[in-house]
């Protein structure tokens, strides 16, 4: 497996996704709140739906910023380059 710095990444971008892993782990259930309300939309396309309300589940908020930095990781989804 390649490591970031294998993938071209500078040490500046290295720890720039070190600090916004160490943020999301210290999301609470209670982060929904503090979104802003027009990224709700990016951080819903990854989120389980509530099998009763089927609204999104905030315990899936956390594995949802996961994806959208990989997506900026990896410049795909709303990361990726328009032509």
């Amino acid at each position: 497996m390649l490591t970031m710095r294998q993938k071209g990444m500078t040490d500046s971008q290295v720890k720039l996704v070190e600090h916004a892993l160490r943020q999301i782990t210290r999301l609470s259930e209670s982060g929904w709140e503090e979104i802003p309300s027009d990224l709700h939309p990016a951080f819903k396309r990854y989120m389980a739906r509530d099998v009763w309300t089927g609204e999104s589940d905030v315990l899936t908020l956390r594995d949802a910023a996961l994806m959208i930095v990989r997506d900026a990781i990896t410049r795909t989804g709303d990361f990726a380059d328009e032509d």
